[in-house]
């Protein structure tokens, strides 16, 4: 998602991460990755379950979302429950985008 992160902008849309873990954890996460995007913690999993995401092995499941500006959710993933996954790509999502706002 870094090195995509301009074609996001480009098109008006804004990236985040939200993850499961505490703030200490978040920001080593953050930091790591060096994402010019936020990366926000979750430590109590909230948002989450706002999202009605479920949970496997005690962690949520990844999953995305395109949310409009009116704050409804137009398109989303989430993982199935398995150990094996492909998330949406970058290139997905930026197709995805411009089906609806383009």
């Amino acid at each position: 998602m870094r090195e995509a992160h301009g074609e996001f902008v480009a098109r008006g849309a804004e990236l985040l991460v939200v993850s499961s873990t505490e703030l200490e954890m978040t920001s080593f996460v953050a930091e790591t990755l060096n994402a010019p995007y936020p990366v926000l913690s979750d430590g109590d999993w909230s948002v989450f379950h706002r999202y009605g995401m479920g949970s496997a092995m005690g962690v949520p499941l990844p999953s995305t979302f395109v949310i409009d500006p009116e704050g409804i959710i137009r398109w989303s993933w989430v993982a199935p429950l398995s150990v094996v996954f492909t998330p949406p790509t970058p290139e997905t999502l930026l197709s995805i985008l411009d089906q609806l706002f383009g």
